[in-house]
């Protein structure tokens, strides 16, 4: 592998990426580099997990390639002993699995691959349609097998289990030996999972679980594990807001290390998929797996939560939902201007708002009541934040 083309990154709460000294300090790696071998100083995963009954065993802290702008980082996250890498077909505007495969090109043999295929169930749904799809997947990610497919962003189990075209293509897929095993992301958890636990074809799921939401669903989690069904944690550091809130600095362990703990402290969780777009990214989070969820970390998360009650919207809660006249995808809108202000994820995030149906948005909300801050259990000020999402997210 040629040298990796470093930055050089400024560890400031602003940005997030707190490497806590290491990340100016990391040299390139050479090509004969295996997991968990990097140079002295550099961190490594500490744990590894089975992925339910899959027999995949997968690093406890993994790799979540939503936002990625240099393939090199998967390649140190190898190197650092990551070996679960989760993209999607959509993400980065159809080049993410692109990216995943440059930068881990001649690792396949090492790594478990997930990547994930939205649909619309409004409209008809044909087979050889999402074997085409899957295929080009294929190519993208330079491979022949993709480990894990799942149906992306899955609201209701059952859409997939009597859609037969569907059904008929992943059977298809996996005799074909193109996919090894088949589940779902979601941010219905509640309902998702409890109909995973009646059914063979989730065999890995993807759920958003954090300190700030995620102890409803806890009960469904060990289920799943328990049926032998991969458990893989999303969206575990409630809104990334850190960098705006103040006293999130600790001597030894930055927020996200202590989010980190906290979701690997529960044992049914077999791994979590933070992003890691950046090489600070990688020591900050991966320094984090194995470690025990200690007092200095429950003090951070407690800080967090106090500072952030109220202004972060739980994406999985849809309290507000039924109580908006105007039907606005408040849940979906709000996440999109989390992703643009706190993921850094502008293009992208417009993008997927620019996706939205016209009539889900809320550019009428400023003649509005808002019955929906009425509704919302957080006190969260839901209208003007809608209307700022729609100001910074409208091209």
């Amino acid at each position: 592998m040629s040298r990796l083309k470093r930055r050089h990154f400024l560890t400031t709460l602003a940005s997030g990426a707190l490497g806590l000294g290491a990340a100016g300090r990391i040299q390139a790696a050479s090509a004969g580099t295996t997991a968990g071998q990097t140079e002295a100083g550099a961190p490594k995963v500490k744990k590894y997990k089975a992925l339910g009954k899959t027999g995949l065993k997968v690093s406890d802290v993994s790799c979540g390639a939503i936002s990625l702008f240099e393939p090199n980082v998967l390649r140190y996250a190898y190197e650092c002993g990551v070996t679960y890498f989760d993209t999607a077909e959509s993400y980065l505007r159809m080049k993410g699995e692109t990216y995943v495969g440059q930068g881990l090109k001649g690792l396949r043999d090492k790594v478990v691959i997930t990547t994930k295929h939205g649909q619309n169930f409004n409209q008809k749904i044909e087979k050889a349609a999402l074997l085409k799809r899957v295929e080009e997947s294929l190519k993208r990610l330079q491979t022949d097998y993709i480990d894990v497919a799942m149906v992306h962003s899955l609201g209701d189990l059952s859409l997939v289990l009597k859609n037969e075209e569907l059904m008929s293509a992943y059977d298809q897929l996996k005799k074909e030996g193109k996919v090894r095993f088949t589940g779902f992301s979601t941010h219905n958890a509640a309902l998702t999972l409890k109909q995973a636990l009646d059914s063979d074809f989730a065999q890995v799921v993807l759920f958003m679980y954090n300190h700030m939401e995620g102890k409803a669903i806890e009960p469904l989690i060990k289920a799943c594990r328990e049926k032998g069904i991969g458990t893989v944690a999303m969206k575990i550091f409630a809104g990334g807001m850190q960098g705006n809130l103040k006293g999130l600095v600790g001597p030894t362990t930055s927020y996200p290390q202590a989010a980190i703990r906290w979701v690997l402290d529960n044992p049914d969780v077999d791994t979590c998929i933070p992003t890691l777009s950046s090489y600070a990214h990688v020591e900050e989070y991966v320094a984090a797996s194995g470690q025990p969820l200690d007092r200095a970390s429950l003090g951070l998360i407690a800080r967090y939560q106090e500072q952030a009650h109220n202004l972060y919207c739980r994406v999985s809660c849809t309290q507000c939902l039924s109580a908006c006249p105007q039907n606005v995808a408040v849940n979906d809108v709000l996440r999109y201007a989390m992703y643009f202000e706190q993921y850094g994820m502008e293009k992208e995030a417009i993008g997927y708002y620019a996706d939205l149906e016209p009539e889900r948005k809320p550019a009428g909300c400023a003649g509005c009541a808002g019955p929906c801050e009425k509704a919302c259990p957080y006190g969260l000020q839901v209208r003007p934040r809608l209307l700022h999402a729609h100001d910074i997210l409208t091209v």
